[in-house]
């Protein structure tokens, strides 16, 4: 008689074992991995602590120079006096930050009331926020840019876009009334007569709206078509 026992099938391996197993196999890639992993995890928390420094460094250093800006000191305001930096050290020092980002808008307006369009330009260009009533600030910034040189045809698309980026009612109304202002002084009366309709129709209520009335006026006046107020 034949005494031998059937072989009993082993049981199917389970999810701890598989992960024993690719520990033992893999033991010296895991550790790797683990090593940079941590370095990571390291190197994102010191830049993070770094970035919070910054931005208080950077956010004192304004605090500094923002009473020169308000009564129109603006030279000291822009290169700085003695120990205290001005907008343009603020800005290459700490220009990832959102202080010195916001320096870089304080330093468009300046060199654009000193008629330095190009630089001015460039500056509004180069201001990135999440607020976005300061970044259409920035846009109409660009666009008054464009007004000085004359560009007006590429002024006005940049206000119109300034006006769909703010949150602001009021801005948003005073940004599509100089679109349309730009419209109109580049020889484009019919799409500055929309526009002037548009804002009177959106914003009845404010000084944009009554300037927009006056412009249509204006417009009728020199044969041009406009919509019915």
């Amino acid at each position: 008689m034949n005494t031998t026992q059937p072989q009993k099938a082993l049981p199917a391996p389970t999810f701890t074992d598989r992960l024993l197993e690719i520990g033992i196999k893999y033991k010296k890639q895991l550790t790797a991995l683990f090593i940079v992993v941590c370095l990571a995890a390291g190197g994102t928390l010191f830049w993070m602590q770094k970035s919070r420094v910054d931005q208080t460094e950077a956010s004192l250093a304004l605090a500094k120079i923002t009473p020169w800006i308000e009564t129109g000191d603006l030279n000291r305001a822009m290169n700085g006096e003695g120990s205290i930096k001005g907008l343009n050290a603020i800005a290459k020092t700490w220009g990832g930050t959102p202080s010195g980002n916001m320096a870089r808008l304080y330093m468009g307006n300046i060199l654009l009331s000193n008629g330095k369009t190009d630089d001015a330009l460039a500056m509004y260009q180069s201001f990135k926020s999440g607020n976005k009533d300061l970044q259409a600030s920035a846009l109409a910034g660009a666009a008054a840019c464009r007004v000085q040189k004359k560009a007006f045809a590429e002024a006005a698309p940049e206000y119109e876009k300034a006006s769909e980026t703010a949150e602001s009612e009021t801005l948003k109304s005073m940004y599509l009334a100089k679109a349309a202002e730009s419209y109109s002084a580049a020889g484009q009366p019919d799409n500055a007569a929309k526009l002037y309709d548009q804002v009177i129709k959106t914003w009845p209520g404010t000084s944009s709206a009554g300037m927009a009335r006056r412009a249509l006026l204006r417009l009728s006046g020199a044969g041009v078509q406009i919509p019915q107020i």
